[in-house]
C-alpha cells in the first residue's frame, strides 16, 4: 500500500498542507498543483495513481481532467462544498470514483487516502 504517488488540484495552501500530512502518514508522496494546466503537465511526470481534485477550483474542466487522468491509469477522487449538489453531481456523472462533502474529506482524508489506495498494492 505504500509509496503511492497522488497527484491533487489543490489551490488552498492550508488544504493542501492538511492532505500532504495524510498521505504521508501512509508513505504516499503528493505534488500539489494550483492550476488546470499544471494538473495536465504534471500528470504525465508523476504518473499519479491517484488524483485529487478541489471541484471549486477544477469546476468545468472536472470532466476533462478526469478524462485525462484515466489516459494515465489514474483514478480521481473529487471535494466539494456539501451545498454545491449539482457540482458534486457532475463530477460523479464525470467518472470520480468519489466524491465527497469537503467536511467529510477533510475529517476523513487518510481513511479515504488508504480505501482508494490500499487495493493497488
Amino acid at each position: 500500500m505504500a509509496g503511492h504517488a497522488i497527484l491533487a488540484y489543490v489551490p488552498d495552501l492550508m488544504f493542501a498542507v492538511h492532505l500532504r500530512e495524510a498521505a504521508a502518514k501512509s508513505q504516499n508522496t503528493v505534488s500539489i498543483v494550483e492550476t488546470r494546466g499544471d494538473f495536465e503537465t504534471r500528470l504525465p511526470e508523476v504518473h499519479p495513481a491517484l488524483a485529487v481534485l478541489d471541484l471549486t477550483a477544477s469546476g468545468s474542466a472536472t470532466a476533462a481532467l478526469v478524462t485525462l487522468a484515466g489516459q494515465y491509469d489514474c483514478r480521481v477522487i473529487a471535494y466539494g462544498p456539501h451545498v454545491q449538489k449539482t457540482l458534486l453531481a457532475q463530477a460523479r456523472e464525470a467518472g470520480c470514483v468519489a466524491v465527497y462533502a469537503k467536511s467529510v474529506f477533510k475529517m476523513e482524508t487518510a481513511k479515504i487516502l488508504r480505501k482508494w489506495l490500499g487495493d493497488m498494492g
